[in-house]
């Protein structure tokens, strides 16, 4: 699912956020290229890190997915499936 507006952007931080509260899916290490900003301070009022990178398993089947997002530049982002981090 690809985003390009901050409204959609948070469309898709309100979905991934009720799926973790549910626990269908759960937060994981993003890596390096993890942002500062921890993925349940994300509010749609508030000032954004301008880059965002967050990773998620779901805990029954081991999937992963990612949310990336630029928003400096106001490129957009997406949410998709992953490979794992090695």
């Amino acid at each position: 699912m690809r985003f390009r507006t901050r409204g959609e952007l948070f469309r898709a931080v309100g979905t991934i956020r009720q799926a973790v509260s549910d626990g269908d899916i759960k937060e994981i290490d993003a890596g390096p290229m993890k942002g500062t900003m921890a993925f349940g301070d994300l509010y749609e009022a508030g000032p954004l890190d301008d880059l965002l990178l967050y990773r998620f398993r779901c805990p029954d089947c081991g999937q992963n997915f990612v949310l990336g997002a630029e928003t400096y530049h106001g490129s957009g982002g997406s949410w998709s499936k992953s490979e794992p981090l090695k």
